[in-house]
């Protein structure tokens, strides 16, 4: 962002700053699942910049942290494109990351997938599997925490909605790693 920019519209600028830091942990969270730290980070600030050039238009649509989610996905969709077309490999499978225990744990409480010996690799393949709206609210609910209100916000849809994908994402996930999804969810 030039100087200018920030000189123009120091109202809106303000609710801007104020809506980048409500949703901030968020969209460094998520893009941290797909792409490694740095680049995650940059991703984030190409968003936000695209999210302040469209600000306006951005304030006057029924679901803004919708707008700027979706921007959010163009951005990583862009990044992890230029990589693939760089050649550069994809993060070498190391220990357990973060993402598996927070997801894991999620559904072992839940009792949605088989205590089983699969790898994290395994669960990220399963993972990845999901339609992206389910891969987002699995991400979104037991990674980083986000309650069903805030999910629903992010993805311009409503709890009962978000509840019930969560559901349906934890039955696919059971199904695709051997269990046996659940007759109910909470």
């Amino acid at each position: 962002m030039n100087e200018s920019d920030w000189a123009v519209g120091d109202r809106s600028r303000l609710t801007f700053d104020a809506f980048c830091d409500t949703h901030h942990r968020t969209w460094s969270g998520f893009a941290g699942t797909r792409l490694p730290e740095g680049a995650a980070r940059e991703a984030v600030e190409t968003a936000k910049d695209r999210v302040w050039r469209e600000w306006q238009r951005i304030l006057r649509e029924p679901y803004p942290a919708f707008q700027a989610w979706t921007i959010l996905k163009e951005e990583l969709g862009a990044v992890l494109l230029r990589r693939m077309m760089d050649g550069e490999p994809s993060p070498a499978p190391g220990p357990v990351p973060p993402w598996v225990r927070s997801v894991r744990a999620a559904a072992e409480r839940a009792r949605d997938l088989p205590e089983t010996g699969a790898g994290h690799e395994r669960l990220y393949a399963a993972l990845c599997g999901l339609s992206e709206r389910r891969h987002d609210v699995v991400v979104l609910r037991y990674l980083l925490g986000l309650t069903d209100a805030q999910i629903a916000d992010c993805l311009a849809t409503t709890e009962a909605n978000v509840r019930s994908t969560a559901g349906q994402a934890l039955d696919r996930l059971a199904g695709a790693l051997g269990g046996r999804p659940r007759e109910w969810h909470r």
